[in-house]
């Protein structure tokens, strides 16, 4: 009949709704979330560290030497989400923050928690500018401080042990963030780089650092790891984030003779290192 009209569906609407119900499907048949999903990225001689809440909460410590954070963060997220809740940043050496501004160019970041110690590394500034012109909150932290994630699961700021806004520092390994992971029985701690000097300093302050899995500080470095420090964590398992066949021979004999009797894992033998953690405790889920 002519003039008669016809109800036709775009290819281009039909395919944006066919991606739709595949992506609701998919949230629906995926199995509910029990753990706290912690995941020690191998992203070669640097740091960076994924926790995803049973809430879907993802915390980011550190983003690693260079953008291949990015490779290992797109396998651990939903495709569908382009978000980084929390990003931990421990000091503003190029190996743990210039995978962050990588990070920032890909994912939204909801908030960042730093010393705010001074620094003119070029990646640290480009991360900070990126920052600002994103708007993102950004949040100068101290002993004390701690970040409630519902549930009983917590992060704990112990160090550095007095505000560090807009300070100079000779080695700004001293000046490392260090978290604590808490929920229930089951504690992880990331000691950025902080060395052996901090970790006396840490320990003089009385505060709780024992957990069940330790970031080993440094790379494992020969001042990587205070024996006293060491005995007080008494950590069941240990970590070390360090790219393979590195020019600096992390990790030390010294250190890894330290570890002995802790189970330990190296990124640049084991690749992503990953653990679940629940209130009832530890499980590895490699």
């Amino acid at each position: 009949m002519i003039g008669q009209k016809r109800n036709l569906v775009s290819p281009l609407l039909l395919l944006l709704l066919v991606g739709m119900l595949v992506t609701i499907g998919l949230a629906l048949t995926r199995p509910t979330q029990t753990a706290l999903k912690l995941t020690f990225l191998d992203v070669g001689q640097g740091d960076a560290a994924l926790a995803v809440t049973p809430k879907g909460q993802s915390i980011l410590i550190d983003g690693g030497p260079n953008d291949s954070v990015v490779t290992k963060l797109d396998k651990e997220i939903p495709f569908y989400n382009h978000q980084i809740d929390t990003v931990v940043l421990t000091h503003p050496h190029a190996d743990h923050v210039a995978g962050l501004v990588a990070v920032a160019g890909k994912y939204q970041i909801g908030r960042v928690y730093m010393s705010g110690v001074t620094h003119t590394a070029p990646e640290y500034l480009a991360f900070l500018e990126i920052l600002k012109k994103q708007n993102v909150s950004v949040q100068l932290v101290k002993s004390g401080d701690s970040l409630d994630f519902g549930g009983g699961i917590k992060l704990d700021f112990l160090y550095p042990l007095e505000s560090l806004r807009d300070q100079t520092a000779e080695n700004l390994n001293l000046t490392s963030v260090v978290t604590r992971l808490v929920w229930g029985k089951s504690s992880a701690i990331f000691m950025g780089d902080l060395e052996a000097e901090g970790q006396e300093k840490l320990l003089a302050s009385g505060q709780n650092v024992q957990s069940d899995i330790l970031k080993v500080s440094h790379h494992g470095s020969k001042d990587s790891v205070d024996e006293k420090f060491l005995t007080a964590v008494n950590p069941k398992y240990a970590v070390i984030s360090v790219g393979k066949d590195n020019q600096f021979g992390h990790p030390s004999r010294d250190m890894l003779d330290l570890l002995t009797g802790k189970i330990v894992y190296r990124t640049d033998y084991d690749g992503n290192v990953r653990f679940d953690l629940t209130p009832e405790g530890v499980k590895v889920n490699m």
